[in-house]
């Protein structure tokens, strides 16, 4: 389960928190909601201070984005370590 929450939204970019475990549906989920959001603005930031599990279809996802204008914002100790395991830290 996944919450998706807009901080932020300007022209440049658009600030999304999320909360919960990213994998599954809710890959499908922020995948969608992330794709609306980049085709619209320079830069998609993502506070990720209260997600707790990322999995590798999320991580799939952080990757491809990172290609795009991503920006992630904070993390669990646990979380920043997969990312950087991962090329996203």
């Amino acid at each position: 389960m996944i919450r998706i929450t807009v901080i932020t939204q300007t022209q440049e970019e658009v600030v999304l928190k999320i909360e919960g475990r990213l994998e599954g549906e809710s890959v499908v989920l922020l995948a969608a909601e992330g794709e609306g959001h980049l085709q619209q603005t320079e830069r998609l930031v993502l506070e990720i201070d209260e997600v707790k599990f990322i999995d590798h279809a999320g991580i799939q996802l952080l990757q491809r984005w990172a290609r795009k204008r991503l920006v992630l914002q904070g993390g669990s100790p646990f979380v920043q370590v997969l990312l950087k395991e991962h090329g996203l830290s």
